[in-house]
């Protein structure tokens, strides 16, 4: 595997990760909702195998960094967004 797919399977790790928290956050009820949630649930377990062969590192394999790096993305959404509001 190239260096260049390692960080594609790894951004869209992220950003799946990211779409689930914000799902979770928002608790969907309509089935459009419902059926986004579960399929990014299956996007990124179908990534986990990628992401393991990508990175063979307990850090990237670990319950908390993926979560620890969408958060980092959602702290740059939200600065950004605050900075063309004002």
């Amino acid at each position: 595997m190239t260096k260049k797919e390692r960080v594609l399977y790894h951004k869209l790790a992220v950003l799946t990760n990211l779409l689930l928290i914000e799902l979770d956050e928002m608790k969907p009820t309509a089935e459009i909702g419902a059926n986004m949630h579960q399929k990014a649930k299956e996007f990124i377990e179908t990534l986990e195998p990628f992401l393991v062969a990508a990175y063979d590192s307990e850090q990237v394999r670990s319950g908390t960094y993926l979560t620890d790096i969408s958060h980092k993305v959602d702290t740059v959404i939200r600065k950004n967004y605050e900075q063309i509001l004002t």
